[in-house]
């Protein structure tokens, strides 16, 4: 991972003379250049894999912080929100631009100005599974009913992003179940749905948000099986455009579908006979 992101700054910092690991960079290095200190990882989850914090320092010869600026925008736009493959490992990451690490910083030893820049780093990582595991086919329906409308650009993955995963994209998973009687003969089934609305432009996930809530909001039912007449109903769905897309995820929603139980099968009493008196 740090080798990905050191080949991508120096493929898109044309200003940097070289990054390096902590332990390499001296007060004889050649500036400007990068630092990379990497930190734990941490927040595992099913759907997404891992995220790690990276900093990433530019250094300057002590002048003016407007050229650390400069070096500052350049790296954000080299790593933010952009989708990096690692050519050895083949691991796949995305970089979300978190902020500054303090203040700015003049290392008088080195004759140098700098400022750290942390990125979250989310590593999708493989996960094998036997091939006979389906998906839910609720998730599989809100999938197949968010592809109808979304255009052709847009990709929608079920459960987790698999590795490579392209973007704009929309992850639709489980977030938990619920089975509740309502009557003798009658059940309820409810489940807590996640959306995921992941692309490199904050107005482009603003709009497809708002549009995918609409758009539950307004149709009420979303299909299971339209040749068994099988719908689930929606309620509650929301949007919070400040939630991370790929770690939390934008969008709630609740579906739930009514069924009858299963009947089971009793011996049919068809006549009564009897011997003897009566009383």
């Amino acid at each position: 991972m740090r080798n990905a992101i050191r080949t991508k700054l120096l493929t898109d910092v044309p200003d940097f003379n070289d990054v390096y690991e902590p332990h390499a960079a001296g007060p004889d290095s050649v500036k400007p250049y990068g630092v990379i200190r990497q930190g734990v990882d941490t927040e595992e989850s099913d759907w997404m894999g891992f995220r790690r914090i990276v900093e990433v320092w530019p250094y300057v010869s002590r002048s003016t912080f407007t050229k650390v600026d400069s070096l500052q925008s350049e790296i954000i736009d080299a790593l933010d929100q952009k989708l990096i493959t690692d050519s050895v490992t083949g691991e796949v990451f995305s970089c979300v631009y978190l902020g500054t690490v303090g203040q700015d910083v003049t290392d008088d030893d080195w004759d140098a100005i700098t400022r750290g820049l942390r990125f979250a780093v989310m590593a999708i990582q493989q996960v094998e599974q036997p091939i006979n595991i389906k998906s839910d086919p609720w998730i599989t329906a809100l999938a197949n009913w968010s592809s109808g409308f979304l255009d052709a650009s847009w990709t929608v993955y079920e459960n987790q992003l698999p590795l490579g995963y392209k973007r704009p994209c929309v992850l639709w998973r489980l977030d938990n179940y619920e089975a509740k009687g309502v009557s003798r003969s009658v059940y309820e089934v409810t489940k807590n749905v996640v959306g995921h609305v992941i692309s490199t432009y904050p107005n482009q996930k603003i709009h497809t948000s708002s549009e995918i809530v609409e758009r539950l909001m307004s149709e009420i039912k979303v299909p299971i099986s339209i040749q068994e007449r099988k719908y689930m109903t929606v309620s509650q769905p929301r949007s919070d455009f400040r939630a991370d897309g790929l770690n939390t995820g934008q969008i709630n929603v609740r579906l739930s579908r009514k069924s009858s139980r299963i009947k089971k099968e009793s011996p049919v009493l068809n006549d009564v006979q009897s011997t003897g008196a009566w009383r």
